[in-house]
């Protein structure tokens, strides 16, 4: 087995050395045809092409007064969207622990996971969402692997959610080149931009936002 793993590695080092001096062009080129050959699945190989086409578009971004905007925008929204899950949940986050301070074997949590969307305009101005193409295969990644998800246990309380502490401000990330002192920048840019294989003009694409949230309860039995 140890075998197989280091000849597997050897394997992905050889495509890693193979895709170096492609352009950025030939690397979305080999990313649509291999997620075609791939019964579009988003497999080790893939992700190597999807990591180097990831950082060579980044190595050469500018941080222009128009994409700091864009990206303060998206921030804000990102903001919003756990701003509703947490108002909305309060109550009932409320109601379940006065439960759970009743019943020691009742446990519960509440979970919210948001979904960034690339989508398509048509003709006629009408969003749809991408069914091939480079934007369906970002997008296939980005769910597939990074999720902005946020889950508040029962014994945690509210103020665990780290998408809405200020304290953890991400405007130092290298990345971001200093372009955004005096910025509270969201640990949700920070996921997107580190966590995921989206360039910084792949999110400054993202258009729409679905958030998702949910309460599971559960009890405990000893047997």
């Amino acid at each position: 087995m140890q075998k197989e793993n280091e000849q597997y590695e050897d394997y992905l080092e050889g495509i890693r050395k193979q895709i170096e001096p492609f352009t950025v062009e030939q690397l979305e080129a080999a990313i649509v045809a291999h997620w075609k050959a791939n019964n579009e699945r988003v497999d080790d190989e893939l992700k190597i092409y999807l990591a180097d086409r990831k950082w060579k578009i980044n190595d050469t971004f500018v941080w222009t007064p128009e994409n700091i905007e864009k990206l303060l925008h998206l921030n804000r929204k990102l903001i919003n969207c756990f701003e509703k899950f947490k108002n909305e949940t309060t109550p009932v986050i409320k109601k379940l622990q006065k439960h759970k301070d009743e019943n020691d074997d009742f446990y519960f949590y509440t979970e919210a996971c948001i979904t960034p969307d690339i989508y398509m305009r048509d003709e006629n101005g009408n969003l749809y969402a991408p069914e091939n193409g480079l934007e369906m295969i970002l997008t296939e990644s980005i769910n597939n692997d990074c999720e902005l998800n946020v889950r508040i246990r029962s014994e945690d309380g509210l103020n665990s959610m780290i998408y809405l502490n200020k304290e953890m401000n991400r405007n130092k990330d290298w990345l971001l080149k200093g372009e955004f002192d005096g910025h509270f920048i969201s640990q949700a840019i920070h996921d997107l931009n580190c966590h995921t294989f989206w360039s910084f003009p792949d999110i400054l694409k993202i258009n729409h936002l679905e958030m998702k949230w949910q309460v599971v309860q559960y009890h405990n039995e000893d047997v």
